[in-house]
């Protein structure tokens, strides 16, 4: 049995597709970038408190500080770190000042940055993978939630 259906409807209807699919994968996409700040903040949740909590001779023992340098940069860092894991999600979740999250991945893509020079500078490219990971996951979300 085939129905008639007016031209006017099927226009409408063919709108009305377009428009389910297009909220579908919009939300579809939200989802990914939920997740992927969720990885990036608990990323930098741990590797910020490994830079607060732990002591001068780890430090040492790891290669992030050299004897007789000062433990402040680290310590900064990591507070950062911390700062970000929270930036990263709390104002998008919230919706006050929603577009600190963007802000906050660009300055994880900086951070990253920072650790492949110096990861490539004490010629450790072993290293390498992991902050390259990071700045694209962190640059998708600057860019999405920037552009959404």
């Amino acid at each position: 049995m085939k129905l008639n259906i007016p031209s006017h409807s099927k226009v409408i209807y063919h709108k009305f597709e377009l428009l389910n699919q297009t909220i579908t994968r919009a939300n579809r996409m939200n989802i990914a970038l939920w997740i992927i700040q969720g990885l990036l903040s608990a990323f930098f949740l741990v590797t910020g408190f490994g830079k607060v909590s732990g002591s001068k001779q780890h430090h040492i023992d790891s290669g992030h500080l050299q004897p007789g340098q000062s433990l402040l940069f680290i310590r900064v860092l990591g507070v950062l770190e911390l700062l970000g894991a929270v930036g990263i999600i709390v104002p998008r979740l919230t919706g006050i000042a929603p577009i600190l999250t963007p802000v906050t991945a660009l300055c994880f893509c900086l951070v990253m940055l920072g650790a492949l020079l110096v990861h490539t500078r004490r010629k450790e490219f072993k290293f390498l993978p992991l902050p390259i990971v990071v700045i694209a996951l962190a640059a998708t979300v600057a860019y999405c939630r920037f552009t959404s």
